[in-house]
């Protein structure tokens, strides 16, 4: 289960990086684009090291879902960064549990990384990806060129590292999304990522006396 989630905030943290966010550009190419206010659900596929793994990125303002199928299984993680919530969903022994991460573990991966690509960022284009059109920013990290085509209303369309795509949205559907996409299911067991082990022996305990 652990594994599951650290699957999910590193494949997070992967599409993260190449995200825009508020603020003007140091090459004077224009504002970029507010991520975290759109309505929207869209398919994607994120591509990394161990190989290529279909998403699904839900907004609605500062809340946000994300679904993807990992190695151990289908693993949801739930955010609300004016709360400061996140949890990642997942399944151990056949039971659905929580693992919770306070604002201290979690931020928005778009309000993160907006401060330094805000001062480093260039509108180097225009591009069109699954039917939506938007713009291409670059930034230079370590020598490579990482660049994020966008919408003008926030939606991540593309995302590359030098020449290798590492995030690709393939659908795009905008509008308000339902609040029960953002909030724990009835009946779920919370654990804390804090103590997570010891709640993990605990509900293989239960699990097995209820045997």
């Amino acid at each position: 289960m652990r594994a599951a989630g650290l699957a999910l905030v590193s494949a997070l943290a992967l599409a993260a990086c190449n995200q825009a966010g508020p603020g003007q550009s140091a090459d004077s190419g224009g504002v970029f684009p507010d991520l975290t206010r759109a309505a929207y659900r869209a398919e994607a596929t994120i591509t990394h090291d161990a190989g290529a793994m279909p998403v699904v990125m839900i907004r609605d303002g500062q809340r946000q879902r994300v679904e993807m199928t990992t190695p151990a299984g289908a693993t949801t993680m739930i955010m609300n960064s004016q709360t400061g919530e996140a949890y990642v969903i997942t399944n151990a022994g056949g039971q659905t549990v929580a693992m919770r991460m306070d604002a201290g573990q979690f931020e928005d991966p778009a309000k993160e990384w907006s401060a330094e690509v805000s001062s480093t960022a260039r509108r180097t284009g225009s591009c069109s990806v699954a039917g939506e059109n938007g713009a291409e920013w670059t930034r230079d990290q370590d020598g490579t060129p990482h660049t994020v085509c966008v919408t003008n209303d926030g939606i991540i369309l593309r995302a590359r590292e030098g020449e290798r795509t590492v995030w690709e949205t393939t659908s795009v559907q905008r509008g308000p999304q339902s609040a029960e996409q953002f909030t724990l299911p009835a009946g779920v067991e919370v654990m804390d990522l804090g103590n997570l082990e010891q709640q993990m022996r605990q509900a293989m305990e239960r699990a097995q006396g209820g045997q």
